[in-house]
């Protein structure tokens, strides 16, 4: 059962988390920054681990290296894609409250 729940956190949550990304739902952005940190923060300790142990396996540093990047690459387009949203909202609003100058002329 565990190992199932490992699977899942590590593979189904990503492959989720990217279908999202593709229809640039607001909280799948900011869920995907959010796990990409939590992610890159587990490989990087991993990484450090395995190089400060006499033993290290490089197996564990590649696959660590490799998912590391994954995690930061969900950061960055995760977190472009939130500040898109963010940047077509406020320029959408600002054209909407535009008034006219009483003392201007027509």
């Amino acid at each position: 059962m565990g190992r199932v729940f490992w699977v899942g956190f590590l593979f189904a949550i990503p492959v989720a988390l990217a279908a999202f990304l593709v229809t640039k739902a607001r909280l799948a952005l900011m869920a995907a920054v959010m796990y990409g940190t939590i992610g890159l923060a587990l490989d990087i300790s991993t990484v450090v681990q395995e190089l400060t142990k006499a033993d290290g396996q490089p197996t564990v540093l590649v696959l660590s290296g490799i998912t590391g990047v994954l995690n930061f690459l969900l950061i960055a387009v995760g977190g472009r894609g939130f500040v898109d949203i963010l940047q077509a909202g406020s320029l959408q609003a600002g054209n909407a409250n535009n008034p006219q100058s009483p003392f201007s002329k027509r």
